[in-house]
């Protein structure tokens, strides 16, 4: 068997020399390095605690280096290199050994030896190198010169061409039209814009519809699509008890930006760092959430570190993944096997996630923090922007210094603090009553949310006794929460004070939810809040009389459990305010900066004329400011610990928490490009060092999942991977002149978006001869357009487009569309129902479906579960296409929808059927399809109206109500073909 083995390698040798004497050399990174990756490195690679024999098959020096029984590879001397000796080994030195699943093949063999025989050239992996800047093909360089339209046409052509092979014809003018309207806004084009674009197809014209389709709204909600994928978004926290969380802010922000161009290297400035952007906006603080979309372990018992550190894990992979192209996660545990990431390396940029303030513990009030306070108004978000600016402004005028002004203050303070020190002296604390407790007041027909403007019995009564309801309630121990019922309710409580001379207390409350104080009657504090009660959450200063005093505290519960909290702070003169008296009672080198600030302003006010007037400006700007921030949404962002305050960083072994070992600094992998020496590193810099002009990976990577967009399939077909084990680009000068352009024309996304689709290469027709599919089943050299099944979101999408019930609105909150009602109760031990939305919430887009981690909504069979990043789209075509287009209710809803169009556009029968068709495949029916449609049409026609009942249940599918001016039998016939229609192949798939 041995001699036979040998006798096959020299017949393969010899074939290889003698058919191809002219034989293109052997590309190391081409040819060679995919079989050391697939063979070799397992054992000789990169993770040094799998290596053997102290052999780097990845690194050069060691390939080369002389060991004690010679060189592993000389160059143009293949019989005298190790290499050689062990891959040809009939015994057992034989590499990879006998028997394992990584045996070389006999061409494997051939090349290794050629390579060596031709000079052993060695280059570095083809993604780890700056391409240098490409020439740009000129279309004249092409037999077809015709046929080019631009420079990725010139490429594409020239590759076709090695092959033997031409492009395909032009695709059709409604085939054309249909696609670019999919791939650039989910939607199919309606039949205006059809008849618009079929009336004067030409080159012009169709850059016209470019335009417009870039320009359109829902250009940003399909291209968010991707994205939301990739950064795992979801509504809830994921893991057993799946809580949700308020996540759609982030989800249309970036919408916006995406529809607003905003530069793809401004937006890894802002998805990866904005919190940290110098005078960071709240849209930039919000674009951070990308890095909390994670999902998050908050079940009970969960060690609090242990999930700190999976979310850093998950958001350093996140972020090498979308932005590098590369496979990190196996380094977490060691170096990784086959390209050039050591443990070490992986740490050191898991660094740049560890500085987050996040603790990895449950929510604290509901909340994952850190947190912002998001306002989704863009009035209101304007208006909030306006007045922190004018509350600075004010503010910095009345600190501005005065010598004369602060040397007055000083020799009032001197005075003051002995006047208040002599007074407290004296002072008696005051007697304060126990607690009464008004009955529980349930929503008027208002309802709760006028509870807190609604003025009840206790407001106006000044009688606190039983006969109104009111009782003793000595469990109420000030100092303490207190949880009170469920429910909602508005409560009172009300205590005497006795005080032996006039003075001021301060107050500490805390709530569940909202309140409000008086004492004497005079309103002195309210909070329309949200919350669960907690100590000190409100300090409020009581004018005390001498003698007996009213405190009167209404408390609004809005759901859930109540709650109350009481502490008297503390008492000082009357002619002083509290805090005035306290700055003054505490040493001057002490006083905090509030305290001088009080002082300060305390003192002008009695001095400066107007003071008084800026001051009472300010607090209300201050108010103004906490009421815009009081309609807003707690949303999970970054932030980075202060200085004091960092974490170390340590290499974690085999991942575990509880580990560490070597102690790290942030940095990046040693096999690219460093971060500057004089720049800070954080994550800031990290989102900089991506987008740096010398980085190899980043622009390569995104204009490879723009051509992954418009083709289903990569210039990288492994998206994910641009690592060894990756494929190579089918068009490494075609991937490397997008990039290089991509960034010199300053990263913009629409522009190139429209160069691809504008391009010849786009605009091919997807038919190809047999013999073409058989040559190149995948499309890698693109020799026409790629036809696949449209994803479930965009059949839902072109289902509601086309039935002309789509909500249009952009943004807001989540929706329930039509869905089973159990759906969530299996997953959640039946603690969390399914309520579907009502009326125009059930036709919103796909993209802003409530997406529950653990069940993920039914309509979308072939998408991801949103726990990790997933940047290639799964394409399938399973029954589940079938079973979801023909019998979901929305989709039935839909094809009532367009019937509906159909019979007001239309007034005869087959006018209505030729309409239905054309409306959704964007083209004729030929006379063939045109005579099975119509017999379809007449046999329903007659069936429904022999079964009056069966077409009144057709009909009523959905909440919408069909439209009682069709008959019944015409509309469930109509209903019927549009059906059949919306499930044609055609319509299910890409033209």
């Amino acid at each position: 068997s041995c001699s036979m083995r040998f006798v096959g390698f020299l017949a393969t040798i010899l074939s290889l020399l003698s058919s191809n004497t002219n034989a293109q050399k052997v590309s190391f990174t081409r040819d060679v390095l995919p079989i050391l990756s697939d063979r070799c490195f397992k054992c000789h690679g990169p993770d040094s605690q799998a290596r053997k024999a102290n052999l780097r098959l990845d690194d050069k020096s060691s390939v080369f280096a002389q060991r004690e029984d010679g060189a592993v590879v000389i160059a143009g001397a293949p019989e005298d290199s190790i290499l050689v000796h062990r891959i040809t080994a009939t015994d057992d030195t034989a590499m990879p050994p006998h028997g394992s699943n990584l045996q070389l093949s006999n061409k494997d063999i051939a090349t290794l030896r050629r390579w060596i025989a031709e000079g052993a050239e060695w280059t570095t992996h083809w993604a780890f190198t700056t391409p240098g800047p490409p020439t740009a093909k000129s279309k004249d360089e092409h037999p077809k010169a015709s046929w080019t339209h631009s420079s990725i046409d010139s490429y594409v052509f020239a590759k076709l061409a090695t092959k033997g092979r031409t492009p395909s014809k032009a695709a059709s003018a409604s085939a054309l039209l249909r696609r670019v309207s999919l791939d650039l806004t989910g939607l199919p084009p309606t039949p205006a814009q059809l008849d618009a674009f079929l009336a004067n197809p030409t080159d012009a014209a169709y850059e016209q519809v470019i335009d417009r389709l870039l320009a359109s709204k829902h250009y940003g909600e399909r291209m968010a699509w991707p994205w939301l994928q990739a950064s795992r978004y979801a509504d809830t926290d994921g893991y057993q008890a799946d809580p949700t969380r308020i996540a759609w802010p982030w989800r249309d922000w970036l919408v916006r930006s995406l529809n607003d161009n905003m530069s793809f290297d401004q937006f890894t400035l802002e998805t990866l760092a904005g919190d940290l952007l110098p005078n960071a906006t709240q849209d930039q603080r919000l674009a951070s959430g990308f890095l909390r979309n994670n999902a998050h372990n908050g079940e009970g018992g969960r060690i609090s570190e242990e999930t700190r550190i999976e979310n850093c894990f998950d958001r350093t992979e996140t972020m090498a993944t979308v932005w590098m192209g590369m496979t990190f996660e196996c380094a977490r545990c060691h170096d990784h096997k086959y390209d050039p990431i050591s443990q070490r390396d992986y740490y050191r940029l898991f660094a740049f996630f560890n500085q987050t303030s996040e603790t990895g513990g449950g929510r604290s009030g509901g909340k994952l923090q850190p947190t912002m306070r998001y306002i989704r108004d863009l009035a209101k978000r304007s208006r909030l922007i306006t007045a922190e600016a004018e509350a600075a402004k004010l503010d910095h005028q009345l600190r501005r210094a005065n010598a004369d002004l602060d040397q007055e203050q000083a020799a009032w303070e001197a005075a003051a603090t002995s006047k208040v020190l002599a007074a407290n002296q004296a002072m008696k604390p005051s007697r304060m009553g126990a607690w009464l407790r008004g009955p529980n007041i349930p929503p008027s027909k208002s309802g709760a949310n006028s509870m807190f403007t609604e003025i009840f019995a206790p407001e106006t009564q000044s009688l606190f006794a039983a006969t109104n309801g009111w009782r003793l309630d000595t469990d109420l121990v000030d100092g303490k929460t207190h949880a009170l019922e469920q429910g909602q309710y508005t409560t009172y409580f009300h205590r005497t004070i006795e005080a032996e001379t006039a003075r001021n207390m301060s107050i500490s409350l805390g709530s569940d939810d909202a309140l409000k104080v008086w004492c004497n009657r005079e309103l002195i504090l309210q909070n329309d809040a949200r919350r669960g009660v907690q100590a000190n959450q409100e300090l409020v200063e009581a004018k005390l009389r001498e003698g007996s005093n009213d405190l009167l505290i209404k408390i609004i519960n809005y759901g859930g459990a109540g709650g109350f909290y009481f502490r008297r702070v503390e008492e000082s003169v009357a002619d002083l305010p509290g805090n005035v008296a306290r700055a003054l009672l505490t040493q001057a080198k002490k006083r905090s900066e509030s305290q001088r600030d009080s002082l300060q302003r305390y003192f002008r006010s009695q001095r400066v004329v107007g003071y008084i007037d800026q001051v009472r400006q300010l607090e209300e700007l201050r108010q103004e400011r906490n009421k815009l921030l009081s309609d807003g949404l707690d949303v999970s962002v970054m932030d980075e610990l202060p200085r004091s305050r960092r974490r170390k960083t340590f290499v974690l072994e085999r991942g575990s928490y509880e580990q560490p070992q070597a102690l790290v600094n942030a940095g990046t992998p040693a096999f690219l490009p460093p971060l500057p020496a004089e720049i800070a590193p954080d994550r800031l810099a990290l989102a900089r060092w991506l987008i740096s002009s010398d980085h190899p990976l980043t622009a390569r990577v995104a204009v490879n999942r723009a051509w992954q967009t418009f083709f289903g399939r990569g210039l990288v077909a492994t998206t994910e991977d641009f690592g060894r084990q990756g494929d190579r680009p089918s068009h490494p000068e075609l991937l490397d002149w997008l990039a290089d352009d991509f960034v010199n024309n300053g990263w913009d996304v629409k522009r190139l978006h429209r160069m691809i689709v504008n391009s010849r290469t786009y605009r091919q027709s997807s038919t190809a001869t047999p013999t073409a599919f058989a040559d190149d089943p995948n499309n890698v050299f693109i020799g026409r357009s790629s036809r696949s099944r449209l994803p479930s979101w965009m059949l839902r999408d072109q289902a509601l487009a086309l039935s002309g019930r789509m909500t249009t609105q952009l943004g807001g909150e989540p929706v329930n569309p039509y869905q089973p009602k159990d759906i969530w109760a299996e997953a959640t031990f039946g603690t969390i129902r399914y309520r579907q939305s009502q009326g125009a919430d059930l036709y919103r887009r796909s993209i802003y479906v409530f997406w529950r981690r653990i069940v993920g909504p039914t309509m979308f069979f072939d998408t991801q579960n949103r726990q990790a990043c997933v940047v290639k789209p799964s394409i399938t075509n399973t029954p589940l296409h079938a079973l979801t287009t023909m019998n979901e209710i929305g989709f039935i809803e839909s094809a009532r929808g367009l019937a509906t169009r159909a019979w007001h556009a239309q007034r005869a029968s087959e006018s209505r059927v030729e309409w239905i068709f054309r409306t959704a495949t964007s083209r004729m029916p030929t006379p063939a399809e045109r005579r099975v449609l119509t017999t379809r049409i007449r046999k329903s026609i007659a069936h429904f109206s022999n079964n009056p009942e069966a077409a009144m249940l057709l009909v009523k599918v959905g909440d919408s109500l069909p439209d009682p001016t069709i008959p019944t039998e015409q509309l469930a016939a109509l209903t019927v073909l549009s059906s059949i229609v919306l499930n044609l192949d055609e319509v299910l798939t890409r033209p």
